[in-house]
């Protein structure tokens, strides 16, 4: 789940300094919505067209890594509406 280094000066170099001191950096992969309720619950939506349209493989890597330290997500189309099909 890695990506390449940005070519933006400043992401580049917040890169550098991450992967220097261990970490996993990427920008791919990240779901549509970040929603938020009254009651201040959390879930992440990525969106697709229609049923037929999957998850890439950095969507799918971060929904599951993502679910499995408890927060929400789920796919959503207009057809089929809200499912967890990356599991």
């Amino acid at each position: 789940m890695r990506c390449l280094r940005p070519t933006n000066e400043a992401e580049g170099e917040f890169y550098d300094k991450m992967t220097a001191a261990g970490w996993t950096v990427t920008k791919r992969g990240w779901p549509d919505f970040f929603c938020v309720d009254a009651s201040g619950d959390v879930c992440l939506v990525e969106v697709k067209r229609s049923n037929a349209y999957r998850l890439k493989r950095e969507q799918t890597k971060v929904m599951r890594y993502l679910s499995s330290k408890g927060i929400k997500c789920y796919r959503w189309d207009p057809v089929e509406g809200f499912s967890r099909d990356f599991d």
